[in-house]
């Protein structure tokens, strides 16, 4: 297993933009599900970078652009 930094940013059903940052350890296979599985935690429990700060975030929510670098 490796451990790798991803960040994935996105838009949610009103059109706001949002960002999630974090690590995950786990093969390369996973990365993808383990890294979308604590956005969509961290964009559940407003712990997300949103664009409009202040404004909620609200589902369905769009992944725009991914990038994972390994660390």
């Amino acid at each position: 297993m490796k451990t790798y930094r991803f960040t994935i940013d996105g838009t949610d059903a009103d059109g706001q933009s949002w960002q999630c940052v974090g690590v995950v350890t786990c093969e390369w296979i996973d990365v993808s599900r383990e890294a979308t599985k604590i956005a969509f935690q961290d964009l559940t429990q407003g712990k997300a970078i949103y664009g409009n700060p202040g404004k909620g975030c609200r589902g369905p929510y769009n992944i725009e652009y991914m990038e994972v670098i390994q660390i």
